[in-house]
């Protein structure tokens, strides 16, 4: 795999650029859960791809954060944008020697790239970065979502989709104590754009669970491409 990560940011977004777009769902769909926190806690990305979450740390006005990833050409790229990141060859290691450092850590889209028997391990360092009162932030592709292989296998570097039930697995396991699961909505703004897009969407679902429901299928609530979990320590 090193090969791809060593230029993923050239094959993998398709433009060097942040995207706009995610900009305003890191907004939308995360802002709410740094209020709590002084504006000198410190905050933590990993795996930062165009920096699109770095670029909001700064907006909302935490100075004190670093990005992280094991891509030279995502390192090499956020910093030619000003952003405060490092090259971390083995970031479970890196973290290990930071107990209790960070009031949140974010892992967006990342997790799927991690062999499954490194998961729990990898969770359970990340819990041990965190403060008492910090908070894990880990959003994937939703494998109970429709079309759910499209996210799952566009990346050749991904190992593992998950779905509540199975992100709620290894986050238990790995010692978290309090676990919500949202929807990362993706259709805001343009609100005469998006009424039709949502109502379109909701008899999809709803559809969806009915034949789930007839077939006596699992059945589960989050039905959105990509889902996020929020964890406490």
């Amino acid at each position: 795999m090193e090969e791809i990560f060593d230029q993923y940011i050239e094959v993998s977004f398709g433009k060097l650029g942040q995207d706009k777009k995610k900009l305003l769902h890191i907004e939308h769909n995360y802002g709410r859960f740094f209020s709590k926190y002084s504006k000198e806690a410190k905050m933590l990305d990993i795996g930062i791809g165009c920096g699109e979450m770095l670029s909001s740390f700064g907006k909302w006005g935490f100075s004190n954060h670093l990005g992280i990833d094991i891509s030279r050409s995502t390192i090499a790229f956020c910093s030619k944008l000003g952003l405060n990141c490092l090259f971390v060859e083995n970031p479970a290691e890196w973290l290990g020697q930071r107990p209790g450092e960070y009031s949140v850590i974010s892992l967006l889209d990342v997790l799927e790239h991690i062999p499954k028997d490194e998961t729990i391990d990898l969770l359970k360092v990340l819990r041990n970065a965190l403060t008492d009162d910090g908070v894990l932030i880990i959003q994937v592709p939703n494998m109970q979502a429709n079309h759910s292989n499209l996210h799952m296998y566009q990346d050749f570097t991904h190992y593992a989709g998950f779905t509540e039930h199975s992100l709620n697995q290894v986050l238990n396991a790995a010692g978290y104590q309090s676990i919500e699961f949202h929807g990362m909505e993706n259709q805001i703004g343009a609100p005469l754009l998006n009424y039709p897009r949502r109502l379109a969407r909701w008899l999809i679902w709803s559809f969806t669970k009915l034949s789930r429901k007839i077939q006596g299928t699992l059945n589960p609530r989050i039905l959105h491409p990509v889902f996020y979990a929020v964890a406490a320590k």
